[in-house]
């Protein structure tokens, strides 16, 4: 076994994932959008780079020892990793939702503009987002809720993720807790968190995951080969880190090894499971 620890490998494999996409969308002859997705292409790249850019920031906030106040980040990362979850999945049919979605919100904003009486906003910008999506069926504005589109296209991993992160993200005692020490049974401020706790496991996981939805939507044998290689890396590395703290391996994870060692391949469309928190 390396001897390196698993935080230490999961980091190693960072700058190579952060790198794979920029060389993608600087190459034409790679950066082909399939045509079950060429309506929705551009969402695809602007939610990558949601998933690529809430890395970068959950890093750069680590460097700084500020990973408790990351986590409004780190549940972006997910919600964003989900949606190209089902983009990847559904293709172009994800465009008439999000334009109702577009709609809703533009409907919502308007009414708080006007009951804020907000001079300096332009109605009309509104009234655009709202028109487009009249007539559209709105038989499936359900997967504009993020539990309903986990709960299709998600993990369990993704939603436990994400109201572990929303915890920590609204004002709640969950949020108070970190800059307190109860060890006494009796409150005590405290001005940093503790124990830090690192992020480099959190961002290589999901930094695939969006990497391997963006290779079902473009047509990269450049990006499909190194993820082949990269993917089960990862895996091993969610293995090693659930086998050091004692923990279940879960089946799909114990099926993936088993299929990589017959037959020596990776099955790009499977995303890895989530490493313990």
């Amino acid at each position: 076994m390396s001897n390196t620890s698993v935080e230490q490998e999961y980091r190693s494999l960072l700058p190579r994932l952060l790198g794979l996409y920029p060389r993608v969308v600087g190459d034409p002859a790679q950066r082909r959008i399939r045509q079950s997705h060429a309506e929705v292409g551009h969402v695809a790249h602007g939610w990558y780079m949601r998933c690529h850019r809430g890395v970068l920031a959950v890093l750069a906030l680590e460097a700084e020892g500020l990973q408790v106040e990351a986590a409004p980040i780190r549940r972006s990362v997910v919600e964003h990793v989900v949606a190209l979850k089902w983009l990847a999945e559904q293709g172009a049919v994800v465009a008439d939702i999000l334009r109702r979605g577009a709609a809703r919100d533009a409907d919502r904003r308007k009414a708080a503009v006007k009951a804020a009486n907000w001079t300096s906003v332009d109605m009309a910008l509104f009234d655009a987002v709202i028109h487009d999506a009249q007539g559209l069926d709105p038989q499936y504005d359900t997967l504009l809720s993020f539990k309903h589109r986990c709960d299709r296209f998600g993990t369990p991993h993704d939603w436990t993720t994400y109201l572990n992160e929303t915890a920590q993200s609204h004002p709640s005692w969950e949020s108070a807790l970190p800059y307190l020490d109860i060890t006494s049974g009796r409150p005590m401020a405290r001005t940093t968190p503790a124990p830090a706790f690192d992020q480099a496991g959190f961002c290589t996981i999901h930094l695939l995951e969006a990497l391997i939805c963006i290779s079902q939507i473009i047509d990269s044998d450049y990006l499909g080969a190194e993820l082949g290689e990269i993917s089960p890396i990862t895996e091993a590395l969610i293995v090693r880190q659930r086998l050091e703290q004692g923990l279940v391996i879960p089946p799909e994870l114990q099926r993936a090894q088993e299929e990589q060692s017959a037959s020596g391949a990776h099955p790009l469309g499977r995303t890895p499971p989530e490493c313990s928190n």
